[in-house]
């Protein structure tokens, strides 16, 4: 749909396979979509954890700490600069930041998933009403079927 249009069904012309078909790939974009929801609440927690270590950072006294090497492995450092940080700035680029540059970063990172997170919400809002839409078609269809096979005995 390059021009930006959706086409519109009319589920009620729909056969009842046809409209539980409909209904197994709208619930498989929701589930899409709520995975990417997650996704994109994970990373901002991350973030704001990057900007509270760097507010611990400028409130501890401490000149040593552990770096992390994986998950479950570190070493200890030594703080060489206590306000300044080497910043991912995405694909593998780091550079030198001091601390309110560093957070600024973070923080803008923070803003631009917010946005994200907001679009996402809105289609999910939007696929689960167009599932309540299916869900009340295909019911109908069910009843007005079981009625035809009544009438036929």
């Amino acid at each position: 749909m390059a021009t930006g249009q959706q086409r519109k069904i009319d589920l009620t012309q729909l056969q009842p396979q046809q409209i539980i078909e409909f209904r197994k790939s709208t619930e498989q974009e929701i589930n899409h979509f709520t995975q990417s929801l997650q996704a994109l609440q994970t990373a901002q927690s991350r973030l704001k954890e990057c900007i509270n270590s760097v507010d611990n950072m400028e409130k501890s006294d401490a000149s040593e700490l552990l770096v992390p090497l994986t998950s479950s492995l570190y070493l200890p450092g030594k703080i060489a600069k206590k306000d300044e940080y080497l910043v991912d700035i995405g694909t593998g680029y780091f550079v030198n930041k001091l601390a309110k540059e560093t957070k600024s970063v973070y923080e803008s990172k923070i803003e631009k998933l917010n946005g994200d997170s907001k679009k996402l919400k809105e289609i999910l809002v939007q696929k689960n009403e167009i599932l309540n839409s299916i869900n009340l078609v295909l019911r109908n269809k069910m009843i007005e079927y079981e009625k035809q096979q009544k009438q036929q005995q």
